[in-house]
């Protein structure tokens, strides 16, 4: 177990927690401001309408807040992609790996993509090249009531904490993937994994090369080996354990059938795609990026580049 943290580095937690706190505080107070004078200048746009004013010169619309350009009102947001935990720990982003790369490593791989509305809290590893699409939420907190429990309690061997997130793996859009609060245990999650959308993931461990399908479920204590495939929709109950090479499907999932030597290559073509695809998300929330289009030294013409939305 992790040493508490000491008196000074939980003073600068707080303190800094305080003014960050204090600063979106503030902003939400100038927000409130600004929307309360652009709906009094909507209503007295309304006043001047009901009494039946009419002027060439004047156009009651104008006082309407959404006329005004200087006038924003937008809602603040609180949201950040990577977010540490007090006690839990904070998320690490692997972007260089070793000579024991499993994956293509070619050229701009090694820096997993984080979706900007993806979710990343606690103590959480993600691999080099891996990928969190867009609303996937990670989790690793759950092991902190376990802390608190049995502090003086030895775990069995293979016990791991939080979630961590192998090479090349890719969690795909509005999946969940969590430590368990009951447990305590985390998630474990091999290289060149695909878990599809909306799939979920509680305490468990699932080895290298595993498709998890689309909606598929698997509980805490279960164990999905390597070279694997989830059906969609499956759900693998709490300490099931999914053979390597073997097909599963079903609620509750049940083996359906081997693996054949085609079925289990697709598995990594699969996780390989999706490592390709990232590389064209990477840069979607730069200013003026993933545009899909680049000038030609020279000419001035436009010319579309692979991955973008060009003309």
């Amino acid at each position: 177990m992790a040493p508490p943290p000491s008196l000074t580095l939980t003073i600068r937690h707080y303190l800094g927690r305080c003014f960050r706190e204090t600063g979106q505080m503030l902003d939400r107070v100038g927000l409130r401001g600004q929307a309360a004078a652009g709906k009094w200048r909507e209503n007295k746009a309304t006043m001047i309408m009901n009494r039946g004013i009419e002027d060439k010169h004047i156009d009651p619309m104008n006082h309407l807040s959404h006329k005004e350009p200087w006038l924003f009102e937008g809602n603040f947001s609180r949201h950040r992609t990577l977010m540490p935990i007090f006690q839990a720990g904070s998320p690490k982003v692997e972007v260089e790996g070793g000579q024991d790369l499993k994956m293509d490593s070619t050229p701009g791989t090694g820096e997993p993509l984080i979706a900007p509305c993806a979710t990343v809290v606690g103590d959480v590893k993600i691999g080099v090249g891996a990928s969190v699409w867009y609303g996937a939420v990670i989790r690793g907190d759950g092991h902190i009531k376990k802390e608190r429990q049995l502090l003086n309690q030895d775990e069995d061997e293979g016990w791991f904490e939080g979630v961590e997130i192998g090479e090349g793996t890719n969690v795909q859009d509005n999946a969940v993937v969590s430590s368990c609060g009951a447990t305590g245990r985390g998630v474990k999650v091999g290289w060149g994994v695909t878990i599809g959308h909306s799939a979920t993931l509680v305490g468990c461990e699932v080895g290298d090369n595993v498709l998890v399908g689309m909606g598929a479920t698997v509980g805490r204590g279960a164990k999905v080996e390597s070279g694997s495939f989830l059906a969609a929709g499956a759900v693998v109950g709490e300490g099931t354990v999914v053979k390597s090479g073997e097909l599963w499907g079903g609620q509750p999932a049940r083996k359906l059938k081997d693996l054949s030597d085609k079925q289990k290559k697709q598995l990594f073509y699969q996780a390989e795609e999706y490592v390709k695809l990232s590389q064209r998300h990477k840069h979607i929330m730069e200013l003026g990026g993933n545009v899909g289009e680049k000038v030609e030294e020279g000419t001035g013409r436009m010319e579309e580049i692979e991955g973008g939305g060009g003309k």
